[in-house]
């Protein structure tokens, strides 16, 4: 959490540089380093410390209270503001004086709207429209989708019931009228509290479009998790008990508890379904490929004159056939993301050999040893294909491992670049395929990673198959970060932010830190046990490719090539895969290789041994079964 608070303090310090201003940070008892953080790097802050937990409206009382401003602003600290946020409110606050409080329009960190920018007051019937789904079902229902106000125009500025704690700018006199956060609440419910007492005093609380904040929604409390909706929904409870009417209050109670075991009953369903409905969709495939087998074997070898396997196959040992490779898969992790190669396929040979034991022992189920093995060597690809589709609907691609990772662009100038660019390969455990940069300035011609200016980023995401953006902050500012954001947010997958001077990168959840060991310590290349199955791996692949080559030769660059060093890794002088330049001491040792990281990744060639780091971080017999898979052709346009 430090990470967002430092980034949201550079933000507002950059904000308020033309305003008179005090900044407060109280500490609700953290352990991630944020004090310590805050008395190095900001020591202009006022700095609270609780011994324990007080809870969000305690702790902005405690700030508040010292405060001597003309306006009060709430501020989460897993939230960044422009450049231009704090003058463009101040000024609006000035220009309606029936203001009491402002909101701001947010985004999070994906460069999504977030729709508490704007609330409705929670009365019994917005809350059934809500609790029920009617409002996103109809969002442009004056009626319905009047919760989060989704009929009125995120763009304009509007007069709303609800303004969200994130971002509250409260005028000091008011909050000196109508009294501070209710302390009552613990966490959540006290920003519609206040709310509420700022118009009931006669003050008017305003969505303000003409400046925008990201805030990083979640990031503070995970507002997925029951605990969250329990302790949401009790601030609920209290505030329709302090200000609806005894029948309403009845009304809104027994919504609530519907709401409760509704998303209790949500969240149960999505646990077991996270853990069961991958294994439980396979179990389906696998078993109708083995009853596909069964009716091919059945009407082309077996029962060629007539008759048929007994009922008892489909409904008996067919299942439990399938179950035997599922279990395993489960038991060897084959469902833990990253997938992995090795649990597929010793899990298909451990069912295979339960399935021929348990068909020894009981022979009412042993009907085939064809189809169970033609199952067997059938039901890998399967898997394989599987979780590559698996793959390819969560993250984007068909890829295996964390090494395979999604088309990186970074926004900075050349200078910030060089730096970032160094920290990602050598120091922040942060994997990306890094296609280049954007440059804030003038593109400079004689550097190849650089693929255009800001205003290009449209044509170079297009043109270089992008899917995730680094902003450096030092070179582009929080208003340009954001607009980018919300303009290209249909055509990334993710944003991340490097805030000035940083040694960590930052998104929507998660924060990757620079931890400056070296990597190849670490790496399982330094095994003699990893070593050995390089080299098994190395004679397995190119024993089949040399077996095969007289029907594949033609696919070689230079067929004669191609022999000789299959040839030469068969005989154990060459690796298939290896280092690009081997010899630096830093390195695990290898043989040289054939083909080299390279062919996966599109990092510029200036440095040789990071790509080698990179190699010898990440490796494993599936990262060289996709180099394989990759340059398979340029077996015949390497010599050594």
């Amino acid at each position: 959490m430090k990470h967002f608070l430092e980034q949201c303090l550079i933000s507002v310090f950059k904000a308020s540089q033309n305003l008179d201003i005090e900044v407060f940070v109280v500490d609700n008892a953290s352990v991630d380093g944020s004090v310590e953080m805050i008395k190095k790097k900001f020591p202009n802050v006022h700095l609270i410390k609780n011994k324990k937990n007080v809870g969000f409206s305690k702790a902005n009382n405690q700030a508040i209270k010292e405060s001597k401003g003309k306006y009060v602003l709430l501020l989460n600290p897993d939230t960044i503001v422009q450049e231009d946020t704090f003058t463009k409110c101040v000024e609006f606050m000035e220009n309606h004086p029936d203001a009491g409080g402002l909101g701001i329009k947010m985004i999070d960190g994906s460069g999504e709207f977030l729709p508490e920018s704007k609330r409705a007051l929670p009365t019994p019937w917005v809350a059934f429209y809500k609790i029920f789904g009617l409002s996103k079902i109809f969002p442009k229902n004056k009626k319905f989708g009047k919760y989060h106000l989704t009929y009125l125009d995120k763009n304009e500025n509007h007069v709303v019931d609800v303004l969200s704690g994130a971002f509250m700018l409260i005028r000091k006199s008011v909050l000196d009228k109508i009294g501070l956060l209710d302390e009552d609440y613990f966490m959540y419910g006290e920003d519609i509290d206040l709310s509420y007492r700022i118009q009931k005093a006669g003050f008017k609380n305003y969505y303000f479009s003409g400046s925008q904040i990201i805030h990083y929604k979640g990031e503070s409390t995970k507002k997925g998790s029951l605990n969250y909706v329990l302790v949401f929904y009790k601030a609920m409870l209290i505030f329709a008990q302090k200000h609806f009417s005894k029948g309403n209050v009845s009304l809104f109670m027994f919504l609530i508890q519907i709401a409760v075991y509704f998303r209790a009953g949500l969240a149960i369903f999505r646990r077991i379904w996270n853990k069961m409905g991958f294994p439980l969709i396979e179990f389906s495939i696998i078993l109708g490929n083995i009853l596909f087998i069964k009716n091919l074997w059945e009407k082309n070898y077996k029962y060629t004159h007539g008759g048929a396997y007994p009922e008892i196959f489909d409904h008996l040992a067919a299942p439990i056939y399938a179950f035997a490779f599922v279990f395993f898969f489960v038991l060897l992790g084959g469902y833990k993301r990253p997938y992995r190669f090795r649990p597929i396929v010793i899990g298909v040979f451990m069912g295979f050999i339960t399935i021929a034991t348990v068909s020894y022992i009981f022979p009412d189920i042993n009907f085939s040893r064809a189809i169970v093995g033609i199952a067997s060597l059938t039901t890998p690809f399967i898997a394989l294909m599987n979780r590559a589709v698996h793959n390819y609907l969560v993250q984007g691609n068909v890829f295996f491992d964390k090494y395979f990772n999604r088309r990186t662009l970074i926004v900075a100038d050349s200078q910030e670049f060089e730096r970032v660019y160094q920290m990602i390969l050598e120091e922040v455990p942060y994997d990306c395929d890094l296609a280049g940069y954007i440059t804030t300035t003038e593109k400079n011609e004689d550097d190849e990673m650089c693929l255009g200016t800001l205003q290009q980023i449209q044509e170079v995401l297009q043109v270089h198959k992008i899917e995730e953006i680094i902003f450096c902050n030092q070179s582009v500012s929080t208003r340009e970060i954001i607009t980018c954001m919300s303009m290209l947010r249909n055509q990334v997958n993710s944003f991340r932010i490097v805030p000035k001077n940083a040694n960590f990168i930052m998104g929507h959840h998660q924060v990757y830190e620079a931890n400056p060991q070296n990597y190849v310590v670490f790496s399982n290349l330094a095994l003699p046990e990893t070593r050995i199955k390089k080299q098994v791996f190395d004679i397995l692949v190119s024993l089949f490719l040399f077996i095969s080559f007289p029907f594949t030769f033609w696919l070689y660059e230079n067929p004669r090539i191609a022999l000789k060093n299959l040839w030469y890794i068969l005989k154990g002088k060459y690796h298939l895969v290896g280092y690009i330049d081997g010899s630096h001491p830093d390195l695990p040792p290898l043989k040289d290789g054939i083909l080299d990281i390279r062919i996966i990744y599109h990092y510029n060639q200036k440095n040789s041994l990071i790509l080698d780091k990179q190699y010898a971080r990440y490796y494993s017999i599936g990262l060289d079964f996709q180099i394989l898979l990759q340059g398979f052709r340029k077996i015949g346009s390497v010599s050594l």
